[in-house]
């Protein structure tokens, strides 16, 4: 007697690596298990990025940098949790980050673009380009869950209440956490700003 087809998918699936076997042949270079590990949690992991970014081409880009990372630091990778876990804080970190550069970009362009009245000189442009490049550098560099509180409240335009709800914080440390942020921006930009001005 034949084996249906919801069976044989079954005993497929039970035959299957696990996750763990697949990071130990990983941490052995095994490219193939790489592979079979990206088949397995591909669509998953870019529907939760599209999440975080917004759309597809870019929510891409981060699950493909998310198993370059993965593939990178194979051998300092220890079974602390669950590998999808895994997968998905380092999904969840890359998508943030490239939600605050796209986020920065687009509000520094529409600030530079009710402040131009004329067309801007190659030099204006290249001036503009410095102070976004220091601007994106000095976010990166506040601690991760202050650059976090600062993304939600100053780029992507939520209340201190809605981030202290997001984050599962008081609201009076989401108000510190930012007074601080702004600080360190402000201490960052000088030398720019003064070049410029």
């Amino acid at each position: 007697m034949e084996a249906s087809p919801r069976e044989m998918n079954l005993t497929s699936h039970s035959s299957e690596p696990s996750d763990l076997t697949l990071m130990s042949q990983i941490q052995a270079d095994d490219e193939s298990a790489l592979d079979v590990l990206m088949q397995r949690y591909w669509l998953q992991l870019v529907a939760y990025a599209v999440s975080i970014v917004g759309t597809v081409d870019p929510a891409e880009d981060v699950v493909q940098e998310a198993f370059v990372r993965l593939w990178q630091h194979r051998k300092a990778w220890t079974p602390t949790g669950t590998v999808r876990a895994y997968l998905h804080t380092v999904v969840r970190n890359l998508g943030l980050h490239e939600r605050e550069r796209r986020a920065i970009r687009t509000a520094w362009s529409q600030r530079e673009r009710k402040r131009q009245h004329h067309s801007p000189t190659p030099l204006e442009l290249l001036e503009e380009h410095e102070v976004l490049l220091a601007l994106e550098d000095a976010i990166q560099d506040l601690p991760q869950r202050r650059r976090e509180i600062f993304t939600l409240a100053c780029l992507c335009g939520l209340s201190y209440r809605e981030v202290a709800d997001t984050l599962q914080i008081a609201v009076p440390t989401v108000a510190n956490q930012m007074s601080a942020a702004l600080n360190s921006l402000r201490e960052a930009l000088a030398p720019v700003s003064e070049e410029r001005f």
